[in-house]
């Protein structure tokens, strides 16, 4: 994995950012309701969304997830359009991108972090789309399912980026697979196809639980039950209205425990950002 390096923003600098990103949400959403996509909050978005109602006051980013039908379709519909506002940072617009989740990016705009000098592409001020894939109801299918997404998202990251920030004997397995990966000339572009037609294998539409590929800070995915995300609820969200699961209660206790309790002062950081160009904005 990466070693978030966090630190600070000064107030004007975020307060920036903010309000980018919630002009970029505004417009995503824009599109979601014109062709009757849902699409929810997640992760730190949804936890500011219901103790802030808006930013987590020291965050830097905006989460939103899809179902994979949703995903697809909105993919589908923004690829196949002209925008000179935004464009969408897939594995599919840049066959070097090495995550799993896309970046609905504002162009113009810079937000980049250390290792982007490892890359041939930019990366602007985003919101990320993250997507909920079918999880197979067998426990052993299932079992089988996740360590492969496990091993999808892992080689997909060393494929391009050199880590280093990693203990000895981490960082000379994660070395050579990066030469591995390069020598057979096994690119981000050739894993993401491989792993996208691995989840079309469990795609159903009816499975009991539901997962994001690309949460895999531990061992596993992050899983959900599909009944969680059933029914959408509406929110604050700064100065709109936005979608939220239902059972966002046991989302947000899943994923952060006591989520209403402020963490102490001295982890309220932010993303490893090494350099911000707001652009004409």
């Amino acid at each position: 994995m990466l070693e978030l390096k966090l630190k600070k923003y000064d107030d004007e600098t975020l307060k920036k950012i903010h309000d980018l990103e919630l002009m970029i949400l505004k417009d995503f959403i824009k599109i979601c309701d014109e062709h009757n996509l849902t699409y929810y909050m997640y992760a730190g978005s949804l936890l500011g969304t219901i103790r802030h109602n808006g930013f987590i006051p020291w965050d830097d980013d905006l989460d939103v997830i899809m179902f994979r039908e949703d995903y697809e379709r909105f993919k589908k519909i923004f690829l196949s359009s002209t925008n000179d506002k935004y464009e969408l940072l897939t594995n599919e617009t840049e066959k070097e991108y090495f995550y799993l989740f896309s970046k609905f990016m504002l162009k113009g705009t810079k937000f980049e972090e250390e290792w982007i000098s490892q890359l041939n592409f930019r990366i602007g001020i985003n919101i990320d789309i993250f997507v909920l894939d079918d999880l197979a109801d067998n426990k052993y299918k299932r079992f089988y399912q996740l360590k492969k997404a496990f091993l999808y998202n892992r080689l997909l990251l060393v494929s391009k980026i050199k880590l280093n920030d990693l203990s000895f004997v981490s960082k000379l397995v994660s070395h050579s697979l990066y030469h591995i990966l390069n020598f057979c000339k096994i690119t981000p572009h050739k894993l993401n196809n491989r792993c996208l037609k691995f989840l079309r294998k469990y795609s159903n539409n009816n499975s009991q639980q539901v997962f994001d590929i690309s949460a895999t800070a531990e061992e596993y995915p992050q899983i959900f039950n599909r009944n969680d995300f059933k029914e959408v609820k509406k929110v604050q969200f700064e100065d709109i209205q936005v979608n939220v699961p239902k059972n966002y209660d046991g989302i947000l206790k899943s994923l952060y425990g006591d989520y209403m309790e402020l963490p102490p002062k001295e982890k309220r950081y932010n993303h490893p950002i090494d350099y911000i160009d707001f652009g004409k904005y």
